[in-house]
């Protein structure tokens, strides 16, 4: 490999990438809730029953009962009551996307009142569609939201994965305060990508979990998860302080719900080459730092003229051309890319001479 002594050669490169099919997100389902009743069939279904669901929840979830989930005033509401059915003390509703909304990758905003009160638990959260790694934990979750009522104005952002989960107390996460999270709508919201899953509230990012092993156990979040929403009632967590029986009935209110994601700015959603993972080149290269930030060097052996850039979906993110034939004092030059109008993810540079692919190099953006 060339050696970092390369940067003394008079042929050292600045280019600046121009950003000719910049990714974008594009909304790709949503659901405003500009109608009245059960919420749509066609977007919901509902996850039913008792028993506890493994946290020593005291509520049982109905299906079609708007005591418990519907629409009105522009606004999804999920409402927890007191009352005895099928056994259980208090009934609520858990809505789920499964098979109706299911995304591998991209932005999901949710804007939410939370409820107030002793012994509630909502969440905004995903799980795996397909649960490819084997039952929970070891296929993953997302918590975009969660909020027990003991802790009112504490808003958490969580991931559990087979390595990372709160029976091991190895799960990560982390919280903000939003003094008014019960009493006003909020935005939570979550931007997903091959590398890494950042949390926000607000539009304020307050934790990012990084892809840190090509290992499900680590990192099960490279298939396809679906949304969910509700409201649960007491429970190891949510009930540790106990349950106020007087707060009730507590109601989570929605304003809308809108997922992205990327493709290219001219909408394209097909993939323009198919992406595999570069094999050895016989051209003599390096490309440094990788993972990197707002620029990448590539030191090479030989002449580039053209670099086109891919993201992970195989579209054409950016590309330049320019005479990047090495200098008349050597062999070995060195170019420099300026990057910093990409999103963080995986991309995919092809090196080319005359058209002709040179190598094929992946790199990380952070």
């Amino acid at each position: 490999m060339l050696k970092w002594t390369v940067l003394m050669i008079v042929g050292l490169m600045f280019i600046s990438v121009g950003d000719i099919h910049a990714q974008t997100y594009n909304l790709v389902w949503a659901d405003e809730f500009d109608y009245t009743g059960l919420p749509d069939s066609e977007k919901w279904s509902y996850d039913v029953g008792g028993g506890g669901w493994g946290n020593q929840e005291l509520q049982y979830y109905t299906s079609g009962r708007s005591e418990n989930a519907r629409v009105e005033d522009g606004k999804l509401i999920i409402e927890a009551v007191k009352e005895i059915y099928s056994g259980m003390n208090y009934t609520s509703a858990r809505l789920v996307t499964k098979n109706q909304g299911d995304w591998l990758y991209g932005k999901v905003e949710v804007s939410a009142k939370l409820p107030a009160g002793r012994g509630t638990w909502p969440a905004i959260w995903m799980l795996p569609t397909d649960w490819e790694y084997g039952g929970w934990p070891s296929s993953g979750e997302i918590d975009i939201m969660e909020h027990v009522g003991y802790d009112e104005g504490r808003v958490h952002g969580t991931v559990h994965t087979e390595a990372y989960k709160h029976t091991l107390v190895s799960q990560q996460g982390n919280s903000v305060i939003i003094s008014d999270a019960t009493s006003n709508f909020h935005t939570y919201s979550i931007e997903w990508t091959p590398i890494k899953i950042d949390f926000f509230a607000d539009g304020v990012k307050y934790f990012t979990f990084y892809k840190n092993a090509d290992d499900y156990k680590k990192w099960p979040f490279n298939k396809r998860f679906h949304l969910i929403m509700n409201i649960a009632v007491g429970g190891s967590w949510g009930g540790a302080q106990g349950v106020d029986p007087y707060v009730f009935p507590v109601r989570m209110e929605i304003a809308y719900i809108r997922v992205y994601q990327l493709s290219t700015g001219t909408g394209e959603v097909n993939p323009e080459k198919s992406i595999t993972n570069p094999q050895s080149s016989s051209t003599d290269l390096e490309v440094y730092p990788n993972p990197f930030n707002d620029q990448v060097v590539i030191n090479y052996q030989g002449s580039i003229d053209q670099v086109d850039i891919y993201n992970c979906f195989g579209q054409l993110s950016m590309n330049c051309h320019n005479q990047f034939a090495s200098n008349s004092l050597s062999d070995n030059s060195t170019l420099l890319l300026n990057l910093n109008t990409l999103k963080p993810g995986i991309y995919f540079l092809d090196l080319k001479y005359q058209n002709n692919l040179v190598a094929t190099e992946k790199v990380i953006k952070y």
